[in-house]
């Protein structure tokens, strides 16, 4: 019983024991740390591996399987495992959540998102877990991103009855006498975007500057007319170079109507890659931003009886700012927009019983375009699809202040505006037209259209005829009258604006086919689509 309390009481030897314990416990947390440490490597190896083979099977549509094999096997003889390959479609669309933007399958897959599984074994962890391996997991997904360039008011009016050269006289601050053949060129050429910049970048003497640089640098009106004759060839070039030596030097940044997007960084001309813009397109953005905030009057002549022409004033809003009239970009944020443009029309009919004065308000607000999906499929079936608005316009016939027409941020608001004045006689008329089509509406161009140029028009709904004679229709006359009998003076009315309507609406055709917008219309060409490699997402 002693010997029992004196070993229950010696202390001696404690010290061995609790350092065996601890020297156990601590060799097992290494040795799981150890283990824990390589499956993290290895973790990190296979996600690079998973990665690589996301882009390479998105790379391969239709072969994806054998792509992701082939990743594999080149880099781990390891026993990695293909534990699912699903091919799928990619929406970079940023109102969505960036989890939600894959979707398995889909008609016109671009994506792929694979996961790969591999059996590790434990070194020194089965000690402690009992378990001889653990299984460790990665996933990637890769898509096809491709960009495009796109733009609005694409299509070219013809030359004549003497509007284009009148406009872009006034425009340019010179005498502009481009002949059919000269306009023709510049309505049949196309200037790559990227050649224009280095064509400009040598103008303004900055070689050192990307295109992006070069583009948000200011320049002169003539500068730019320039860089578009030496980025051109032939007539479009002779042209161009006569604009640009006869054009008054206003500054401007190019940025503000081209947004060269994942090109800004260039620095070199890609041949093989071209972003082609109409000539006469990039001519017109440029004398719109050149213009803007500022009226322009101008004058066209007529074959109304009494000789009288038509008087012209034109006001350009200055363009929203992140809405260029040209962009290249790969996502759905980037919207372009027309120019905000006023018109006003005056014109005299005379005729044997009175002379009529017919004044005709244009307001048009800005058409909008902006990518709602690049398909690049395999083959030769891609594709890029727009939506696109129309411009909202107000049309009439009425008296406006001058003060309220200069003000672009004050909706027009005619009143009645007297048509015939005489002596003891006197017709006051108002018509109004509105057009205010918001819906956005597809459309697709395959790459073959784009290639060839193609340029499609979306139209609202509310205009069946010419903006002119719509409003004639639409008339409503207020006749105030001594000694002349009503039904002679509104037939006097109705005769100038039946004489009036076919030639106010051809010069509206001239003007806004110039300007690059369209009433109750939009015009929108993709200009370039590149399918690039496929990125992780």
């Amino acid at each position: 019983m002693a010997a029992l309390r004196n070993f229950s009481a010696d202390r001696r030897g404690g010290i061995s024991i609790a350092t065996a314990f601890a020297l156990a416990m601590l060799i097992g947390s290494a040795a799981l740390a150890v283990d824990i440490g390589s499956f993290s490597l290895d973790r990190r190896k296979l996600q690079g591996i998973a990665d690589a083979a996301a882009l390479a099977a998105a790379g391969r549509p239709g072969a994806e399987r054998a792509a992701a094999e082939r990743i594999i096997a080149a880099n781990c003889n390891c026993n990695i495992v293909i534990a699912s390959l699903t091919p799928g479609t990619y929406r970079p669309d940023p109102a969505v959540q960036a989890e939600r933007r894959f979707t398995a399958g889909g008609s016109a897959p671009n994506a792929v998102r694979i996961v790969l599984t591999r059996d590790r074994p434990m070194v020194f962890g089965r000690f402690l877990t009992g378990r001889d391996e653990t299984v460790i997991g990665a996933s990637a997904t890769a898509a096809r991103r491709g960009y495009a360039a796109f733009s609005l008011g694409s299509r070219v009016a013809a030359l004549h009855g003497g509007v284009p050269n009148a406009l872009l006289s006034a425009l340019t601050g010179s005498q502009v006498k481009l002949s059919v053949m000269d306009y023709n060129a510049l309505a049949n050429a196309d200037i790559d975007l990227l050649a224009f910049s280095d064509a400009l970048r040598t103008e303004l003497g900055a070689n050192v500057l990307t295109f992006g640089q070069t583009l948000d640098t200011q320049a002169t009106l003539p500068q730019i007319l320039s860089a578009l004759a030496a980025a051109s060839d032939g007539q479009a070039a002779t042209a161009l170079s006569t604009l640009a030596t006869n054009a008054v030097p206003t500054s401007l940044f190019p940025s503000r109507a081209i947004d060269l997007g994942p090109r800004s960084s260039s620095i070199r001309v890609d041949e093989a890659n071209p972003v082609k813009v109409n000539a006469m397109s990039l001519l017109r953005s440029m004398l719109l931003l050149a213009n803007a905030n500022r009226q322009v009057d101008l004058s066209v002549a007529s074959n109304l009886p009494g000789g009288s022409g038509v008087d012209i004033a034109l006001l350009i809003g200055e363009p929203p700012a992140d809405s260029p009239l040209i962009a290249i970009t790969d996502t759905q944020q980037v919207v372009v927009r027309t120019a905000q443009v006023r018109l006003k029309l005056v014109t005299k009919v005379a005729l044997p019983l009175a002379s009529v004065e017919i004044p005709v308000y244009a307001e048009l607000g800005s058409a909008s375009a902006r990518i709602t999906d690049i398909d690049c499929f395999a083959g030769n079936s891609d594709a890029v699809t727009l939506g696109i608005t129309t411009s909202p316009a107000k049309l009439a016939i009425g008296k406006v202040a001058d003060s309220d027409f200069q003000d672009m941020q004050r909706p027009l608001d005619p009143e009645p505006v007297k048509l015939v004045k005489l002596p003891l006689a006197s017709v006051e008329g108002k018509a109004e037209l509105v057009l205010s089509d918001l819906n956005e509406k597809p459309a697709r161009f395959t790459r073959d259209e784009i290639d060839d140029g193609m340029v499609k028009t979306v139209e609202s709904s509310g205009l069946v005829a010419g903006a002119a004679k719509s409003l004639a229709d639409r008339i409503d006359l207020k006749v105030n009258v001594l000694g002349l009998g009503l039904n002679a003076l509104s037939g006097v009315v109705g005769e100038a604006l039946g004489l009036a309507a076919p030639v106010l609406d051809g010069v509206l055709e001239g003007l806004t086919g110039v300007l690059g917008v369209h009433i109750g219309e939009a015009d929108a060409r993709v200009n370039a689509l590149r399918c690039g490699r496929a990125k992780l997402v």
